[in-house]
């Protein structure tokens, strides 16, 4: 089954519902990879809309679009130029909300994003453990590209993350 999906820029006043369902995206994503009291500590998305999302969002360059479908929001995808990197375009998040994930919606974010600067290199960092999150980036065309590092949400807590790599030349996508 497919939706008919919208994929825009969000807009601020949209950040508090955005959160909510990428929340619980991340939530699932996270589940089996996170013990789950420690996700339980990760209980306010209105925390994203309010702090992450404008310091995320306040870098040059770096946007938010959000995938609508009948007005609500159904996915999301923030990204920007890679830190250090200008030339290279870093997907710091791509989410779908848990009922609509199947359907084509981060497949279309994907694209969207990717296509949103069409030079250069597109960069993401993915859980090592999250393997389906992996499969579809892999299927994308990204592959491992050595980096790694190690998310620590908490002290003593460390999530093994893993650098991918969308080679492309200059002025494909």
């Amino acid at each position: 089954m497919s939706i008919v999906v919208e994929i825009r820029a969000a807009r601020v006043q949209e950040y508090r519902e955005v959160a909510r369902m990428h929340y619980r995206a991340w939530r699932q994503s996270y589940r089996g990879i996170l013990p789950s009291v420690l996700l339980d500590l990760f209980d306010d998305p209105l925390h994203w809309a309010d702090n992450v999302y404008p310091d995320k969002l306040s870098q040059p360059g770096w946007t938010m679009w959000l995938a609508a479908s009948g007005g609500a929001p159904v996915g999301v995808s923030i990204f920007g130029p890679e830190p250090g990197r200008p030339d290279r375009l870093e997907i710091d998040a791509l989410y779908v909300a848990p009922e609509h994930q199947g359907q084509r919606v981060g497949s279309l974010l994907l694209a969207d994003a990717v296509s949103s600067d069409p030079c250069g290199d597109v960069v993401l960092w993915c859980a090592e453990a999250n393997h389906r999150a992996r499969r579809f980036y892999e299927a994308k065309g990204f592959r491992l590209d050595g980096r790694t590092l190690d998310w620590k949400p908490i002290p003593k807590i460390e999530v093994p993350q893993v650098g991918y790599t969308l080679t492309r030349s200059a002025g494909t996508a």
